[in-house]
């Protein structure tokens, strides 16, 4: 009998171990996608100029140094809740954006004025592209939200499917890009 009680002990603590690495591994997707986004850019030969997070919001800044085009990666994980994300998934709010250094001035505001005639467009919804720019340091960025299921860039627990990201990474800042260079030749 004694030895029975001690099985059924052992079972509940590996059963809450379990729950407890579930939920770990839960709230930690959001920072695991991030390594994964840093080592590819860097695979890529982009440079990570800021890591900026409050802890649910992260932002990533890369820089290609030899063109010095840049590459923005913001995530917010919208499944802290192991809960929520077993029921509705691990989804995740994405903004890729692409930016440019623009020489001219004139250029520069111009783009930007015929992006104020589209302000009354939600930036929030998915695929909307917006364009900002930063006039301190002359680059025009053009930026789109997306909502991802961060469980297909992980093949296992804790294993990446690098390939599935560089393409989804890639085939968004390829459509900025041509979007971007677009808006710059009005």
């Amino acid at each position: 009998m004694s030895q029975d009680l001690e099985n059924v002990f052992v079972q509940l603590v590996d059963a809450s171990w379990h729950r407890f690495n579930e939920q770990q591994h839960n709230r930690h997707m959001d920072e695991l996608l991030l390594g994964a986004v840093i080592t590819t850019m860097v695979e890529d030969g982009l440079s990570l100029i800021d890591l900026t997070s409050d802890g649910m919001a992260h932002y990533l800044r890369f820089e290609h140094m030899p063109t010095k085009n840049r590459m923005i990666f913001q995530l917010t994980n919208q499944s802290e809740n192991l809960i929520a994300a077993k029921v509705l998934g691990r989804y995740g709010d994405v903004v890729i954006g692409y930016g440019e250094r623009v020489n001219n001035a004139g250029t520069l505001y111009q783009t930007l004025k015929s992006e104020l005639k589209s302000q009354f467009l939600d930036s929030g919804e998915p695929g909307v592209i917006t364009t900002d720019a930063d006039i301190s340091s002359g680059y025009i960025y053009v930026q789109v939200p997306l909502i991802l299921d961060l469980d297909v860039y992980f093949t296992g627990q804790y294993e990446v499917n690098y390939a599935l990201l560089r393409q989804h990474i890639n085939a968004t800042i390829h459509s900025l890009q041509k979007y971007l260079r677009g808006r710059l030749a009005v």
